[in-house]
């Protein structure tokens, strides 16, 4: 379905035309309808909302069919002309960004304002007046729906400004629908007015908003969804980034947010962390995208060598060795053992995230090797040696066209454990909790570790300090929240982005000396570039010229 409405943002007038694909969004609504008309109908103010939804972020090969952990040093894009490959070579810029989304997040904004101008004039009299029992009824639940979505479109709004602060730093904070009559040249707020608006704003959505909705409204906005973004905007509000004075008072915010996600007792910890990425009900879920049956994600990124593959974003070997071992060590190039056997005993996770050398896939052993099916000298075989298994439905026949659903979760409770276990590091260290939430850092990443399908040993209480904890959580949550978009922006927000998305990425060379021996080689792969002034986007060029008033990002 399409909606086309008209939209107003720095003196252009276009035609913004959005399709969905989520369950409550499948609906059909009028393309040719004024302001007026829309918002004088509960259908239609319903069916706008649905409309707002699908402008939220999916990261499904969402940059030229890459995904944008190939942007990091966790994954290698196979096609080596993919636009995601500017930010490796360092060649984006303010003509040229390839996850430029100012333009469709402002409309998305502007669609939230004039929904909250526009929406008490629904048009509710034929119930109202009529005294029968099940009108009334019925004016009463519309109205409280009417409600309720004004503090949906609150949230929307708020996680919308989200996505440009992660990007772009203070960017004008518009509250109010605006036309030609109106000044479009407008400076850019502080990043800390931003950042206040947004937390105020999840504030006042999860006061509203229920802690879990109907069946038939699965991916709309809960208190629990506003409180995760709480959680995620103020963990980065006190990180280096954006944290220069390194002010306790922020790292004590972020872990209380957190907290108040997990004391819901609403989400779970799921214990199949495979299954995890192909469910669509899972209790660890706190807002996602559930997208119809499709197959261009398999199509991506299934191994070159089975039917319908093409490769598409793979796993780095930096990334690979980041996994522990069994016994919760570090993996060691340098152990002859772990050299040549480097898979076995490795935390489970592993395994349920890349597709490895001479695993079982799709019913046969992955040949990654030098003249394998999927290895070496292969057009179009993977550059690192791996291939992407989250997400992924290993089960669909491509060349039957066969489709599944697919689910991009836009946050889970493992993130608010590992925010919460970050935010008392830092703010206590590990072992302390003076303000009684209820869990110390340790006791908060030993929740991710020890469930069920990963059984990582749990890290015991007074054998750490601040510093080696720190280094162990960036590590835990490497690993545990793998290609759902964090490693790009944690990365950023430590001020750790000189250090390693400067450096090579890795992958393996695999040579087969028989049946069930190999011998594994690490390789540079690709070197990569990052500059001090990447840790923020830069203004596109063409908003600039629209808008002299909004200073452009340093170094850019």
């Amino acid at each position: 379905m399409k909606y086309k409405f008209w939209l107003f943002f720095t003196g252009m007038v276009t035609i913004i035309t959005a399709s969905c694909k989520k369950d409550f969004l499948d609906r059909q609504i009028s393309t040719e309808l004024t302001k007026d008309e829309v918002f004088s109908s509960y259908a239609r103010t319903r069916d706008f909302l649905v409309g707002t939804y699908a402008y939220l972020p999916g990261g499904f090969n969402r940059i030229d069919n890459a995904m944008l952990d190939a942007a990091t040093d966790d994954a290698e894009y196979t096609w080596e002309g993919s636009a995601i490959q500017r930010y490796n070579n360092g060649s984006w810029n303010p003509y040229i960004n390839p996850d430029d989304n100012w333009n469709i997040t402002y409309t998305a904004i502007r669609r939230t304002n004039l929904y909250l101008e526009q929406s008490g004039n629904v048009d509710l009299n034929m119930y109202k007046l009529n005294p029968d029992a099940t009108a009334q009824q019925t004016y009463r639940n519309m109205t409280a729906d009417l409600e309720r979505w004004r503090y949906e479109n609150r949230f929307l709004r708020a996680y919308f400004y989200f996505q440009l602060v992660t990007r772009y730093g203070g960017v004008p904070l518009i509250t109010k629908t605006l036309g030609l009559s109106d000044s479009l040249n407008l400076p850019r707020n502080s990043y800390d007015e931003c950042v206040q608006f947004i937390t105020s704003e999840c504030d006042s959505a999860a006061a509203h908003l229920g802690a879990t909705v109907a069946d038939n409204d699965l991916g709309r906005a809960t208190k629990g969804a506003a409180l995760a973004l709480k959680s995620r905007v103020l963990l980065y509000y006190a990180s280096d980034l954006n944290n220069k004075a390194r002010l306790k008072e922020r790292w004590i915010a972020a872990a209380k947010a957190a907290k108040e996600v997990i004391d819901l007792n609403v989400y779970q910890l799921e214990n199949d962390y495979r299954g995890l990425f192909r469910s669509t009900t899972s209790k660890e879920i706190i807002f996602a995208h559930r997208y119809a049956p499709a197959n261009s994600f398999e199509r991506a990124n299934y191994p070159i060598g089975y039917d319908g593959g093409s490769s598409g974003t793979t796993p780095t070997q930096n990334l690979v060795d980041a996994y522990e071992m069994m016994d919760g060590s570090t993996f060691d190039w340098n152990n002859p053992d772990q050299a040549q056997h480097p898979y076995d005993n490795r935390d489970p996770r592993l395994a349920m995230t890349v597709i490895l050398n001479n695993s079982q896939w799709k019913g046969r052993a992955v040949e990654a090797f030098a003249g394998g099916r999927e290895g070496a000298g292969v057009d179009r075989a993977s550059r690192t040696g791996y291939y992407l298994k989250k997400y992924v439905d290993e089960n669909l026949d491509l060349l039957l066209n066969k489709t599944s659903v697919h689910t991009w979760i836009l946050f889970r409770l493992s993130e608010m454990y590992l925010n919460y276990a970050e935010a008392m590091n830092e703010a206590y260290g590990p072992d302390q909790d003076p303000q009684g939430f209820g869990l110390t850092a340790i006791q908060a990443v030993n929740k991710v570790r020890s469930r069920a399908s990963v059984k990582m040993p749990e890290l015991q209480a007074g054998q750490w300090s601040a510093t080696t904890l720190r280094n162990k959580l960036r590590n835990e949550r490497r690993v545990e929240l793998a290609f759902e978009e964090h490693r790009y922006w944690d990365v950023r927000r430590w001020e750790q982005g000189v250090a390693l998305f400067n450096s090579p990425v890795y992958g393996v060379n695999i040579a087969r000396v028989n049946a069930t021996t190999f011998k594994y080689t690490k390789v540079e792969v690709e070197g990569r570039v990052f500059q001090p002034k990447m840790y923020w986007y830069p203004v596109p060029q063409a908003e600039k010229m629209k808008s002299p008033a909004l200073t452009q990002t340093p170094g850019w």
